[in-house]
């Protein structure tokens, strides 16, 4: 039995349809040479050529020539350009015709002469096997190239007895059987065909690991320990049901060092490695295709403490659809603006992408990336004035929350009151099952309202709002329990005192409604399918939501609310009105007296308005100002050509290395075209899509272009984020050591799934193959 460590280059069939010149070295190096005949007229010591010229005028007819021809495809050259091809036949000009290496049948079928070959050098074409097999017509021996007669002599020819012999001999000397080495060829075959399917197995199992951000190792790398991991953990589970993964596994599992099995952790690191390039190369493949494209950059420490700086790129894909891809984690980058830079344009360096393509930035809104003099974004526009800076809209968002929640002193008590009571609750198993007992079924417990997202805390206000009266039973309960420790006791009171508070229940009724708006823009805002168009409406339909509910109906209808839980009786009411001193030309009669309502409603629920609306209008218009460069291209149907034509001619000048000057007369065209299909196409990414699926861009090229600038801007920076919480998966306590180039390689793999399944088994064993191949040149000696 033939052993085979490693595999062959190509891992092709030593069939007479496809094996490859670097499988022929490796069968004579297995052979000795016994393919090669006496009759080669090379000299002793030099190396043989494994390649062999395309041109058959070029062909030294020899055993050794006619066996590496018969082991490849043959090429017959007709994609070359045949125009080369002009002969002058009197006053006539004729060209060789593709038509004449295809004949046509009688039921009017097209049948390639496979036989056929065209010669650049002789400017003519030969028959194939009477070349290589003593035939005596011109197509054997100098070529035919009269092109006049070309068709009548090959139809001839084909008929012919000599011919046919010499097609006969080609086709007894091409099959296996007819070889010396066959036998070796079929044990070479079924040897690859074996370990291909071996490494088939071991890909699917990496895949699917990979995926899910799993650990591979174990403690123990041996079949049948219970500590092996789940690389060899899988591979038993698919045993117990594949008699030939099962059979491997006895034959080739324990043996150790030394053996090949490729079922060990070193075969599985490569394979990852070669999983994670071939990934990498697609995405690099298509944001070159896609040409435009935005960065999105952000960073977090992981489990040991080491800052990772996550890399995402987004552009549009071929089929109009826009992508974020993750691209890397770099490790230790620092904070300042300058090495920030020098990393994300090594970056594009490294892969060789234009950074003058780049058409946006997401970052968040701390200084050292948003700062419109030194940080990350005015130094990349120094580079790139069309790499316009979009802020996170979804950051942005919670920016807005906060400030808000800060700005008047009842809105601060109460997100701490929520965040103390969660505290409370959650530090005592006993105090949780005692709060747990008393919800009705489907109700919340409650929640933490200090997470990072802002607009989460809607389901901490949403969790007291549902429970109000079984939270307030619970801490009397707790307040009264004298087997309680006295500071538990005295925090329940505590509690309970500012919960029984009107104007807590008013809080709780109000943040419950605006924070229920928050929360749903905040998600809708962190979808990849978004455009700057939809960020604009998001943040204008939150501005007038909040300008719709500033008046003293909607403040009534909130007290009307509050008052189902609890008594109209203000705070403010209880305690008794300090009078100011009066000076000496003062008098009492012009004195305001607020009640309580009034001052809720004054200094605080007009306030949190005020504020909330502030913030999003200045939040807002970071984005309006860069939409408005496009807006007309998403109510093209609404605006008339004179409108549309200004507004394309200002972004045609704009970008004029872009877009070319028809740019205003295709828009007017589209306009036209989407009139006429009578077809509601609503929003940009519909738009973009319908373009490219129609193949409507080699029509509007330049509306094609506009869109794709628009679309791969990034919105936000959550894509960044997300490849967080891989990280905190596949980079956890039991795997604090990993870091570099692994970490990259299992971080996108669980990231980027779509495109590791889509990964062709053949091609990464291909890979493999080459990397672990390891012949030499061999020479002959006579």
């Amino acid at each position: 039995m033939l052993t085979v460590p490693y595999l062959p280059k190509t891992l092709a069939s030593c069939s007479n349809s496809g094996t490859s010149t670097t499988d022929v070295t490796y069968i004579q190096n297995v052979t000795s040479s016994e393919s090669c005949s006496n009759n080669t007229t090379e000299k002793d010591n030099v190396p043989i050529v494994d390649s062999i010229s395309e041109d058959p005028a070029e062909w030294v007819i020899n055993d050794l020539t006619i066996d590496r021809l018969l082991l490849k495809e043959i090429k017959q050259n007709i994609d070359y350009d045949l125009l080369s091809t002009k002969l002058e036949f009197g006053n006539k000009t004729r060209y060789l015709k593709k038509s004449v290496f295809y004949r046509k049948l009688l039921n009017g079928e097209q049948q390639l002469r496979k036989f056929l070959i065209y010669s650049r050098s002789k400017n003519a074409v030969f028959c194939i096997p009477c070349r290589l097999f003593g035939g005596s017509t011109k197509l054997a021996t100098e070529g035919l190239m009269d092109w006049r007669n070309v068709i009548k002599i090959v139809k001839q020819h084909e008929v012919s007895k000599e011919h046919t012999n010499c097609q006969i001999v080609f086709l007894r000397r091409s099959n296996n059987i007819g070889r010396i080495d066959s036998d070796l060829c079929i044990q070479i075959n079924n040897e690859i065909d074996y370990w291909k399917n071996v490494l088939k197995r071991v890909i699917a199992v990496i895949k699917k690991l990979g995926s899910r951000g799993l650990p591979f190792r174990g403690s123990v790398e041996k079949f049948g320990s219970q500590n092996n991991g789940n690389f060899m953990m899988c591979l038993e589970l698919i045993s117990e049901f594949d008699p030939f993964l099962s059979n491997h596994i006895v034959q080739h599992g324990n043996p150790g060092s030394g053996h090949t099995s490729y079922l060990s952790s070193t075969t599985c690191d490569e394979i990852i490695t070669l999983i994670t390039t071939q990934v990498t190369n697609v995405i690099i493949k298509e944001i070159k295709s896609a040409k435009y494209f935005s960065i999105v950059i952000d960073s977090t420490p992981d489990i040991s403490h080491t800052d990772q700086l996550a890399y995402v790129i987004r552009y549009v894909r071929d089929d109009g659809f826009p992508v974020e891809r993750f691209m890397c984690f770099l490790p230790n980058i620092g904070h300042k603006s300058e090495t920030l830079e020098t990393a994300v344009l090594s970056f594009l360096t490294k892969h060789d992408i234009d950074i003058n393509n780049c058409r946006g930035q997401s970052y968040d809104n701390a200084a050292n990336m948003s700062g419109i003099y030194s940080g990350l974004q005015a130094r990349i526009v120094k580079k790139n004035p069309y790499a316009y800076y979009v802020p996170c809209a979804a950051h942005s968002l919670n920016l807005v929350g906060t400030c808000v929640a800060e700005c008047v002193k009842e809105g601060l008590s109460f997100f701490n009151t929520i965040q103390h009571l969660y505290s409370f609750f959650s530090a005592s198993t006993r105090r949780w099952d005692i709060l747990k007992s008393s919800l009705t079924l489907g109700k919340k417990v409650v929640k933490r309202a200090d997470g990072t997202r802002w607009s989460a805390r809607h389901e901490a206000c949403d969790s007291l709002y549902q429970n109000y009266d079984g939270i307030m039973k619970n801490l009397s309960l707790l307040e009264e329990d004298n087997f309680e420790k006295a500071t538990t006791r005295c925090e329940a009171a505590g509690l309970r005192r500012q919960l029984d508070r009107f104007e807590t229940v008013f809080m709780t009724v109000f943040w419950n409604t605006i924070l229920e708006r928050f929360n749903s823009t905040s998600k809708e805002l962190q979808k990849v399918n978004i455009d700057l168009g939809i960020v604009v409406k998001l943040y204008e339909s939150l501005i007038n939501f909040i300008t719709s509910i500033r008046n003293d109906k909607c403040f009534n209808e909130y007290v009307i609310l509050a008052k189902k839980i609890k008594s109209e009786e203000y705070e403010f009411d209880k305690v008794r009105t300090k009078k100011r001193k009066l000076q000496a030309d003062e008098t009492r009669e012009n004195e305001v007296h607020m009640t309580g309502s009034d001052k809720l409603r004054i200094e605080t629920y007009f306030t949190i308005l005020d504020r909330v609306k502030s913030e999003l209008e200045k939040r807002c218009a970071a984005y309006t100002n860069t939409f408005d460069k496009y807006d007309f291209l998403t109510n093209l149907i609404l605006l008339s050509p004179e409108e549309i034509t200004q507004k394309a001619n200002k972004l045609q000048e704009l970008y004029s290395d872009d877009l070319e000057k028809s740019f205003a007369c295709e828009c007017v065209h589209f306009r036209a075209y989407l009139q006429s299909i009578n077809t509601n196409i609503d929003g940009v990414i519909e738009l973009s899509i319908h373009l490219r699926g129609n193949n409507l861009d080699t029509v509007f090229p330049n509306v094609d272009i506009a869109l794709r600038m628009l679309l791969c801007m990034a919105i936000t920076n959550c894509s960044a984020e997300r490849s967080f919480s891989t990280l905190k998966r596949v980079k956890n306590y039991l795997r604090a050591s990993m870091e570099g180039d692994k970490l990259n390689s299992l971080s996108l793999l669980a990231i980027e799934t779509e495109l590791v399944n889509k990964m062709d088994f053949d091609a990464i064993i291909d890979d493999f193959a080459t990397q672990k191949s390891r012949r030499k040149p061999m020479s002959t000696r006579h």
